[in-house]
């Protein structure tokens, strides 16, 4: 964000080379973690159609309000990690044009899940020290009290975390819920 600010007033506090640095390099850091995640959640929205790069750039900025801007010397060298991980699997197809496709493996579904789980339940946890609130969407999922994996509740039948190996019937139990 603050990298985009260009047209400053020489007497505000962003204008201070020290201060600019700081911030540009503290917002880096936490988007570096955080930009993985987010082009993971994009690419499965898309299901298996997949996306193209361009695509993931606009949607992922589209969807964060532009306030996570990848550019895209950042965006392939994270989907060749992504893929070399096999957490993503990519697919030269025609659309007009000759693009590689990106899709989500089962694999990283669940690599997927665990590190939304997490990064949720770490969200949740530091809200008060910003005085701002967050709805993890219990009706929907269960996050395992183990490892924070996400856990879709349209699946009754699981008893264990596919994560940890946690035993979840318990979890179910407490809401009311059967998983026979």
């Amino acid at each position: 964000m603050i990298k985009r600010i260009r047209e400053l007033d020489p007497k505000a506090l962003i204008a201070s080379k020290e201060f600019r640095e700081y911030v540009e390099r503290q917002e880096t850091e936490i988007n570096r973690g955080i930009s993985s995640l987010c082009i993971l959640s994009i690419l499965i929205q898309a299901g298996d159609d997949g996306l193209h790069g361009y695509k993931v750039l606009k949607d992922l900025t589209d969807q964060t309000n532009e306030m996570l801007v990848i550019e895209e010397g950042t965006l392939y060298p994270i989907l060749r990690k992504l893929e070399d991980d096999n957490i993503i699997k990519s697919e030269r197809e025609e659309s007009g044009r000759r693009r590689k496709f990106y899709r989500v493996t089962d694999y990283g579904y669940k690599i997927f899940n665990h590190l939304a789980g997490f990064y949720s339940k770490l969200t949740e946890a530091i809200a008060p020290l910003f005085d701002v609130s967050v709805n993890l969407k219990s009706e929907k999922y269960l996050f395992c009290p183990m490892c924070a994996n996400k856990i879709e509740l349209n699946n009754l039948e699981i008893r264990f975390c596919d994560v940890c190996g946690h035993n979840i019937e318990k979890e179910f139990k407490e809401r009311g819920m059967k998983n026979d």
